[in-house]
C-alpha cells in the first residue's frame, strides 16, 4: 500500500503530511529542514519503497530531493507557479494545509501539474556561476549608468569602454572636460562609483576567462562553440539548463521549453496568436536571443543559420526573425548534442544538418 507524503519547505522548518490511498491523513508534523529529521519521521509509518514524496521546487527543496532520493525515496518536484494555483484551492493558506495539498498533488495530480527535472551537481554549479556573473553584469551596468547620467546632466558623454583600464581613462578624461568647460567638479560624486565599477569589471574579466576555459575543455560545450554566434556563456548556459538531452523526445520541443514559442488564446471561433510564452529559464532564453542577434549582425561569414534567417526575413520583421532564430539555434544545439555530430556552417551542406534545421 502506497503512502503519499507532502513536504512544505520553509527557511528552517518543514511541514510534513502523510496520506493513504483514500486521502485520509495518517500523520502531520513540523520538522527541521534536514533529511535526517524527515527520514526519521517517515520511517515511523513505512519504508522508503512505500513512500511517494511530493514537494515544491526551490533551492532548499532541490537539496533535500537529492538527499531523499539517495536514501531510496521516490521524490517528485513540482513547478512552483502551477503548484501555487493548485494549493490556492484551500481557503486558508498555512504550512500545514500546503503540506496536505502537496500530498494530494503527488497522489492525484502528477499528470496535471508539471514536474521539474532536478539538475546534476555539475549543472547546478555551472548555473550558480552564470547567475553570479549575471548579477555582476547588472551591478556594473547600474554603476556605469549612474556615471553616464551624471555626465549627461552636465553636457558630457561617457565613451564606450571595453576594459577596466579603458573605463577609468574615459571617466577621468570626461570629468576633466566638464570641469574645464562647465566649471563643475564631479570628482567626489563619480570616483567612488568608478572604483566599484572598475573592481567589478576586473572580476568579470577573470570570471569570463574561467568560463571560457570551462567551455573549451568541456566535451559538449566545445562542440557548441563551433556554431557562429555561440560563445562560452551561451554554450554553458544551454548545457546547464538542459542537463539531460534524453528528456526531449523531439529536438523541436526545446523551443517551447525555453519559452520561445508563441502563446495561443482560443475561445469559440476566436483564435489569437500572442507573443512568446517566456516560460522556462529567462537567463538562458536571453543568452539564446543574444546569440541569434550576433548571427544576424555577422557580415564577413554567412552560414547556414544566417541563410535560414535571411529567407525568413523576407516575410517577417527583425524582432520576430531573431526570436525564431534563437528557437532554431536551440533546436540545432540539442540535435548536435544528441547525435554527437559537429556543426558545419557551410550552406551547401544544409541537408546534412538534420530535419530540424530544414523545417
Amino acid at each position: 500500500m502506497k503512502q503519499w507524503v507532502g513536504l512544505d519547505i520553509g527557511a528552517d522548518t518543514v511541514s510534513a503530511c502523510i496520506k493513504d490511498d483514500a486521502g485520509c491523513v495518517l500523520a502531520k508534523a513540523e520538522l527541521m529542514a534536514s533529511d535526517e529529521d524527515i527520514t526519521k519521521f517517515l520511517l515511523r509509518y513505512g519504508s522508503s519503497e512505500s513512500m511517494v514524496v511530493g514537494l515544491e521546487a526551490g533551492s532548499t527543496g532541490i537539496h533535500l530531493t537529492r538527499k531523499l532520493r539517495h536514501r531510496g525515496y521516490q521524490v517528485h518536484v513540482f513547478e512552483t507557479r502551477q503548484t501555487s494555483k493548485f494549493l490556492s484551492i484551500r481557503q486558508n493558506k498555512t504550512d500545514g494545509n500546503d503540506a496536505e495539498g502537496l500530498a494530494d498533488l503527488v497522489r492525484l495530480g502528477r499528470g496535471v501539474v508539471a514536474e521539474v527535472s532536478v539538475k546534476s551537481v555539475e549543472c547546478q554549479l555551472l548555473r550558480s556561476k552564470l547567475v553570479v556573473r549575471q548579477k555582476l553584469v547588472s551591478h556594473r551596468m547600474a554603476g556605469e549608468g549612474a556615471i553616464r547620467s551624471a555626465f549627461r546632466l552636465n553636457g558630457g558623454k561617457l565613451e564606450r569602454s571595453y576594459s577596466a583600464v579603458g573605463l577609468r581613462r574615459n571617466v577621468l578624461s570626461e570629468v576633466k572636460k566638464i570641469k574645464d568647460r562647465e566649471g563643475v567638479d564631479l570628482t567626489e560624486d563619480v570616483l567612488p562609483v568608478l572604483e566599484i565599477c572598475e573592481a567589478t569589471r576586473r572580476h568579470l574579466e577573470r570570471v569570463d576567462r574561467n568560463l571560457m576555459k570551462l567551455a573549451e575543455n568541456h566535451p559538449i560545450c566545445s562542440r557548441f562553440l563551433a556554431i557562429p554566434g555561440v560563445g562560452p556563456i551561451t554554450a554553458l548556459s544551454f548545457y546547464s539548463a538542459i542537463g539531460d538531452p534524453a528528456r526531449f523526445k523531439r529536438s523541436a520541443d526545446v523551443g517551447a521549453y525555453f519559452g520561445l514559442v508563441p502563446r495561443l488564446k482560443q475561445s469559440g471561433g476566436t483564435s489569437v496568436r500572442c507573443g512568446i510564452s517566456k516560460m522556462g529559464n529567462a537567463m538562458t532564453r536571453t543568452h539564446l536571443v543574444g546569440a541569434a542577434a550576433a548571427i544576424m549582425r555577422q557580415k564577413s561569414e554567412v552560414g547556414v543559420l544566417r541563410v535560414w534567417a535571411d529567407n525568413l526575413r523576407e516575410r517577417s520583421n527583425y524582432r520576430r526573425v531573431t526570436t525564431a532564430l534563437a528557437r532554431k539555434l536551440a533546436v540545432v544545439m540539442l540535435s548536435i548534442w544528441k547525435s554527437g555530430q559537429t556543426f558545419d556552417p557551410n550552406p551547401r551542406d544544409l541537408d546534412t544538418i538534420g530535419k530540424e534545421l530544414r523545417s
